[in-house]
């Protein structure tokens, strides 16, 4: 993250071919270098690989869920942790508030706006 408070990099993570791609270029030209992954193994070398400031994650995944990857971050130190916006078909309330309490800063049911998507992120920024 920058000292502004900005994000510099964005991981999106979701097995939907579609929604990556449209995530990736979406985010690359508001600026930001995206890397991309299709599961939750795949999502947590790509966290090692490249540390970056926020992860766009996805739930239902092959190899390794969305939760798993939360409980994953949860063990590393607070601040090489990057931010997490949830992004899943799964939209009940406790889904929602087992995402907060796994530490995802957001959650934006499936489908989902790609403006309001960066809303949040900016949000996100501008909170930091």
């Amino acid at each position: 993250m920058r000292t502004d408070g900005h994000f510099e990099s964005v991981l999106v993570v979701d097995d939907e071919v579609q929604v990556v791609t449209v995530l990736e270029m979406t985010l690359r030209g508001e600026g930001y270098a995206t890397y991309t992954a299709h599961d939750g193994l795949e999502a947590l070398a790509q966290i090692d690989r490249h540390h970056p400031d926020l992860v766009v994650l996805d739930v239902m995944m092959p190899r390794k869920d969305g939760w798993s990857v939360l409980e994953s971050l949860q063990a590393m130190p607070r601040q090489d942790r990057p931010r997490v916006i949830m992004v899943t078909a799964l939209a009940t309330a406790g889904d929602r508030a087992r995402a907060t309490s796994m530490g995802a800063a957001a959650y934006v049911a499936k489908p989902f706006d790609v403006d309001a998507l960066l809303g949040i992120l900016h949000g996100l920024e501008l909170a930091s």
